[in-house]
């Protein structure tokens, strides 16, 4: 299992940050290597919704919200070829603006446990600067 984890203070109100990040379509904009994500389906942003994505490194993957309690938990459990990921994100109010912090926990999957410690190395330093990522395109938007 390969663990990161990430934290960031972002100059927007909590209900903006958890709804633009709940809301995977918006991963194109902030998250490097997301190409398109579509939502599957045509029920609201929710517990059980699902995206369909295609992401540079990991190709197709199926992603879905597998905890949500708006506006200070999310959680992400995705499925690729080469992993299995959840990244369980909270939020909290905090100066005027919301702080995050988030965990990811990985399992590469078939050949690509053999390469695990290698994978933790690059995973973890992009799963960190990705929050900077959704805090920049938040602020901007803002």
């Amino acid at each position: 299992m390969i663990e990161a984890h990430g934290v960031v203070q972002i100059a927007a109100p909590i209900e903006v940050v958890f709804d633009y990040l709940a809301d995977a379509r918006n991963e194109p904009r902030w998250l490097p290597g997301a190409r398109e994500v579509a939502k599957i389906g045509d029920r609201p942003v929710g517990l059980g919704t699902r995206f369909d994505g295609v992401y540079t490194r990991a190709g197709r993957v199926v992603v879905e919200i597998v905890e949500y309690e708006r506006p200070t938990r999310v959680t992400f459990r995705a499925h690729a070829k080469i992993v299995d990921f959840d990244d369980a994100v909270t939020l909290a109010a905090h100066d005027g603006g919301t702080a995050l912090n988030a965990l990811m926990q990985a399992e590469p999957r078939g050949l690509m446990k053999v390469f695990a410690p290698l994978i933790a190395r690059t995973m973890r330093p992009q799963f960190e600067a990705n929050w900077v990522h959704l805090k920049e395109a938040i602020e901007r938007r803002s």
